[in-house]
């Protein structure tokens, strides 16, 4: 004849429970067994055995122990534990997606780090910041820049991404190498040269002139100008930049310089 009550150690090894676990459970009033009205022990039936099923279920579907405990007295499940399992579903959907952003940010640091072998602190950063708060940047992006424009700043495909950073993390490591050497230093021209190439690559675009019209409102209009600061202190916000002042100031003023004769030339061509 089967056994009917188990000692906490049997009831441990039976189910595959430490019998810390068992402990926790009890002190936290979600699975209390009877006690030996001699010893004071625990004292554990079968029923003990379907409820501690129903901690693991629920455990499983990745609810929380103040959550379980509302569902251990009970027989039955009516239909409030519908809406339950249905704000569970949305936390485990959003937990997913994190898990998801995360594994490809860390493929996307490993390529970088296998690449280049060793990479600035500040410029790592910045690009794991970018690529946490990728969806955040494309919804901001929405109403600011062309849709068309968006998919080909924000592509699908991580090996895109990959190329991509990897030469914004080429970019960076000049703007460290060259700062302060003057405009017209070759080094700094070609620094820009391939930058800017960069961009109108990402975009599919033939021209910086080009470059106003990736807005989807108009940038000329004094209305829109507290919005365009807005969004662009918000993109600051989520990824920083992984330049010093020095360097940010230097970097504005070459590309001033860089961009003068450029706009000169292509309006001369119209």
């Amino acid at each position: 004849m089967k056994k009917e009550t188990f000692s906490i150690s049997e009831f441990a090894k039976s189910t595959g429970v430490s019998v810390r676990t068992l402990h926790y459970y009890d002190e936290k009033n979600i699975l209390n067994p009877k006690r030996d009205e001699h010893t004071g022990h625990r004292v554990y039936e079968k029923e003990d055995m379907i409820q501690l099923h129903k901690i693991m279920t629920m455990k499983f579907l990745g609810m929380s122990l103040d959550d379980i405990k509302k569902y251990m007295q009970p027989d039955t499940f009516d239909l409030s534990f519908i809406d339950t399992l249905r704000l569970q579903e949305s936390k485990l959907i959003k937990d997913k997606e994190q898990i998801d952003i995360a594994l490809e940010a860390i493929q996307r640091t490993v390529y970088l780090l296998e690449n280049e072998k060793e990479v600035d602190q500040a410029v790592l950063i910045s690009l794991l910041a970018s690529m946490q708060n990728e969806k955040k940047q494309e919804e901001l992006s929405k109403g600011i820049i062309k849709d068309e424009i968006i998919k080909k700043m924000f592509p699908q495909a991580p090996e895109e991404k990959m190329l991509f950073e990897q030469k914004i993390l080429a970019f960076y490591k000049q703007v460290k190498e060259h700062c302060g050497k003057p405009a017209d230093d070759p080094d700094v021209k070609q620094m820009l040269d391939d930058f800017f190439q960069l961009i109108l690559e990402v975009v599919d675009m033939d021209s910086l002139k080009e470059l106003t019209e990736i807005f989807s409102l108009d940038i000329e209009d004094k209305a829109n100008e507290q919005r365009l600061e807005a969004y662009v202190e918000e993109i600051e916000r989520l990824v920083p930049t992984p330049i010093t002042e020095e360097e940010e100031a230097w970097l504005e003023q070459v590309t001033t310089n860089y961009m003068g004769p450029l706009w000169d030339e292509e309006e001369g061509e119209d």
